[in-house]
């Protein structure tokens, strides 16, 4: 897998170029009832699901979520529709279909600018869209979201034949 990286390049882009953002919605404890919507806050660990709740999603899935707040830089591919907590930003790509294998890649990427971050130095919206993320680039300089594809998907199915 190491000369796939080599033989490719890369530019930086902020991520402001890549993605739209969006931002969570404030929920408090006494006002969350148990259900079936995934929860998702600034937590570190069950790709960001807090709980479940009984509130309608605030946002459809396919989309990636990064904690600004709690465990700040984390980032999680979040494939079902979900109830964002005010910690947490939804990021969707701009100018490409978002799949599992691109939004893994990504998560990985995102998740190389969390040294830069902490509880008390916040990953502010503002400064998430000017936040650089080295990506790999096509001959048009265009993001190559085909080599993000082919590259988890040759991890993954490696992977799978160790099992």
């Amino acid at each position: 897998m190491e000369h796939l990286f080599s033989a490719t390049t890369w530019k930086p882009f902020r991520m402001a170029e890549v993605f739209t953002f969006s931002k969570g919605k404030r929920l408090t404890k006494d006002n969350m009832i148990e259900g079936k919507t995934n929860y998702i806050g600034a937590i570190s660990d069950d790709n960001g699901v807090r709980q479940y709740i009984s509130e309608e999603p605030t946002h459809q899935g396919n989309c990636i979520t990064v904690n600004y707040n709690g465990s700040v830089g984390e980032a999680f591919y979040q494939e079902q529709p979900f109830w964002a907590s005010d910690d947490v930003n939804v990021l969707k790509l701009k100018d490409h279909i978002l799949n599992r294998n691109i939004a893994l890649f990504l998560c990985t990427l995102i998740k190389h600018n969390k040294f830069k971050f902490s509880y008390g130095r916040k990953w502010t919206l503002e400064k998430m869209k000017e936040s650089i993320l080295m990506l790999p680039v096509c001959e048009e300089n265009n993001v190559d979201f085909t080599f993000m594809d082919s590259y988890i998907g040759k991890i993954i199915e490696v992977r799978n034949l160790d099992n």
